[in-house]
């Protein structure tokens, strides 16, 4: 009788700033974000054009439908300037990362730190097309991009995963996204009393 051998993942590789975009775009909240914002332009684009097509204020709508959409397409995806902004902050040295992972956790190692954490402190993993995000709290999580794993790799940390790993769900609604909400349910009040002032002339 045999027994399977433990599983490990080793693997080097060089942290980039599209893995820290495609990772944070992967996240609940960016997905929802996007959603809204675009669900905003189509709105904004059927008010504008009911109200051209009554022939009233065409002028006046046009240009607060422009800046109406405006205001939704440049804060529709957050995701590219907060990737941005976390990838400049690391050190040159941190972008050169090496992983093992195994029976007892994830190990991330860097000329200027290393990170072990228990499966038993890792609250979910996210598999996306593009990588793994190992979390450890709602919102700090390990990238490790799959471009740097081989296929037996990809296989060896899904099943470590799904050993080890009870996901803890987090609540969809959180103060980010109750300040955006917040943010475009006034967006369309304004969209509304101008409709509703432009009607009673």
């Amino acid at each position: 009788m045999t027994t399977d051998a433990p599983k490990i993942v080793e693997v080097n590789f060089e942290l980039q700033l599209a893995d820290v975009e495609q990772g944070l775009a992967q996240l609940p909240r960016a997905r929802l974000s996007k959603f809204f914002g675009w669900f905003g332009v189509v709105a904004v684009v059927a008010i504008i054009g009911w109200r051209w097509h009554e022939g009233r204020d065409p002028s006046l709508l046009a240009i607060v439908g422009v800046l109406l959409i405006a205001t939704f397409v440049l804060g529709r995806d957050p995701t590219k300037r907060i990737a941005k902004r976390i990838f400049d902050a690391l050190p040159s040295d941190a972008l050169q990362v090496s992983l093992q992972c195994d029976e007892a956790g994830v190990q991330l190692m860097s000329s200027d730190s290393t990170t072990q954490v228990a499966w038993n402190e890792v609250v979910r993993v996210l598999d996306t097309r593009a990588s793994f995000l190992i979390f450890t709290s709602r919102t700090n999580a390990q990238i490790v991009p799959k471009r740097a794993l081989q296929a037996d790799q990809v296989s060896a940390l899904r099943q470590l995963v799904a050993r080890h790993v009870v996901t803890q769900r987090e609540p969809w609604l959180t103060p980010a996204i109750q300040r955006r909400l917040i943010v475009y349910a006034a967006l369309f009040a304004a969209v509304w009393a101008i409709y509703c002032y432009g009607r009673s002339r």
